[in-house]
């Protein structure tokens, strides 16, 4: 009686935790189900002590601790409005949480007066016995760019080397406006730790331009990488209908949006003849047709050594993710390596170096473990 007992608690443990073998070119792993009972886990982020940040796009933030068996909820969270692709977004740790405890979250910030008018904002706070205090907000567009649209918010979050901090804001469904330096919207921007404008910001001396502005062209990027070796920042961008972009984020530069794409407009009609035009920037990869671009990644520990730097992407649409292998800024290779079943909204990689999935649908979080 206790044999078959052990034997139905591990086929339980083993249906529940969803474990599904996966072989590559390279490597054979496991997924396995490292948390669930997310609406959508939109962003991740790792603390010195190996638990996991995850942000939910209702509105929740929550702290996984234990190999997933812990989760709480962190109070005190900003206050989001949460409508069409609108809600609490990224999450990043700074990089020397370990001496400032400081966390940042993009989200969807709405105008007291007229709440259905919105705009990306990112807040800095003090994580400290699972609560945020000392909420800073350290963007905030003024009131006279919010808009009644509910779409293409960005928003990832990165820092570099120096503790500058980069994020995205999609082109709000305005799209002419991703040119205008005046607005925020269709760019990424790049900012001091507390806030404040670096002053080698490319357009911090031109008049009436948004002195935060790094690029600008950009349509809706929803995922920010760096390369482990080069310490680029790389994105990821919606495109319409085809023309997904895999882009390298430098300093100043125009990337086109929307005038050079390899997309249509959801309906078929042109949006633009031209794919190239001097003056911008080409992608180093596009996906025409689209697949729905979100989080990317890219591979930098010894677990999955054999995929070098290579930099995983997740596909919304397809509910995928690929591998991309990349030589002298092209792509040599692609490797669909995981089909999720469900749409793939983030990617993060431990500590120990495994590779964590962000799917919804049910929402919950993957982990990847290799085999050999």
């Amino acid at each position: 009686m206790k044999i078959i007992l052990l034997v139905l608690i591990s086929l339980l443990s083993q249906l529940y935790c969803q474990i599904d073998t996966t072989k590559t070119n390279k490597i054979n792993f496991i997924a396995e189900e490292f948390c669930s009972g997310f609406d959508i886990p939109w962003g991740m982020t790792f603390l010195p002590d190996s638990s996991l940040l995850v942000s939910d796009k209702i509105g929740k933030i929550w702290k996984i601790e234990n190999n997933g068996l812990i989760k709480k909820e962190i109070r005190n969270a900003p206050k989001v409005l949460v409508k069409g692709q609108g809600g609490l977004l990224d999450i990043e740790v700074h990089p020397d949480f370990i001496k400032n405890n400081f966390v940042y979250i993009s989200f969807t910030n709405y105008l007291e007066k007229n709440p259905r008018k919105t705009f990306t904002s990112i807040i800095r706070a003090k994580l400290e016995n699972d609560e945020l205090k000392n909420h800073k907000i350290i963007f905030r567009a003024e009131s006279k760019f919010y808009s009644k649209k509910t779409h293409h918010y960005g928003s990832r979050i990165i820092f570099d080397n120096e503790h500058y901090i980069y994020f995205s804001i999609g082109d709000r469904g305005d799209r002419d406006q991703a040119q205008d330096l005046r607005y925020p919207n269709g760019k990424i921007h790049r900012l001091e730790d507390d806030g404040k404008i670096p002053i080698d910001n490319p357009f911090v001396n031109m008049p009436n331009a948004i002195p935060s502005i790094w690029t600008f062209g950009n349509r809706n990027p929803q995922g920010l990488s760096k390369h482990p070796m080069s310490n680029q920042i790389w994105s990821s961008e919606h495109g319409p209908k085809g023309g997904d972009e895999l882009n390298i984020i430098k300093k100043g530069k125009n990337y086109g949006w929307p005038i050079i794409t390899y997309g249509k407009n959801y309906s078929g009609t042109s949006i633009s003849k031209l794919t190239h035009k001097k003056g911008m920037e080409q992608p180093i990869y596009h996906w025409t047709p689209s697949i729905a671009l979100c989080g990317i990644k890219h591979v930098e520990n010894s677990l999955f050594k054999k995929w070098g730097n290579d930099i995983l992407v997740s596909s919304l649409k397809y509910e995928q993710v690929h591998k991309i292998r990349i030589k002298n800024n092209k792509v040599i290779d692609e490797e669909i390596i995981y089909d999720a079943g469900s749409r793939v909204r983030d990617i993060e990689i431990g500590p120990a170096g495994y590779i964590y999935i962000a799917l919804e649908n049910p929402g919950r979080i993957i982990k990847l473990r290799p085999i050999d």
